[in-house]
């Protein structure tokens, strides 16, 4: 009986926390979605609310057998609060991320805190093509 209202104590809360966010929209709890597909990044710019923490969802949604890689200079600085998961292959140079690949149907979420007025590019520089996108913190 304790756990059973202790849990939903625990769920009365979170559900208010949603309710009195500032942005409650799908995409802050679920993430801005950017595919891959024919060789460039779906959207290729995103705006997300600065001073805030967003989420990036990256999917590779190629037909082809083609390998991309997601690198960004300023989302993986030092110093940026950073969280990455997914099904890619996350390389690190020591603690820090420095880039991420994805073969089809892979993905990977980027959890990071967005200061307002800065701007994210990313980019994919694998095999001689050259993607670009970036996010946009307002």
């Amino acid at each position: 009986m304790y756990i059973l209202s202790k849990c939903g104590l625990v769920g009365l809360v979170l559900a208010l926390v949603l309710i009195g966010l500032p942005s409650a929209s799908p995409a802050w709890i679920f993430g801005e979605v950017v595919t891959i597909e024919q060789l460039s990044f779906r959207p290729d710019a995103i705006q997300v609310p600065g001073d805030n923490f967003a989420v990036l969802v990256v999917q590779n949604r190629e037909e082809a057998p083609i390998l991309h890689e997601i690198t960004s200079p300023s989302l993986f600085e030092s110093g940026t609060l950073i969280q990455v998961l997914g099904t890619g292959q996350i390389e690190y140079n020591g603690k820090r991320v420095s880039r991420i690949l994805l073969y089809p149907g892979e993905e990977v979420v980027i959890w990071f805190y967005a200061e307002k007025g800065r701007s994210y590019p990313f980019q994919c520089n694998l095999n001689g093509h050259a993607m670009q996108g970036v996010v946009r913190a307002g």
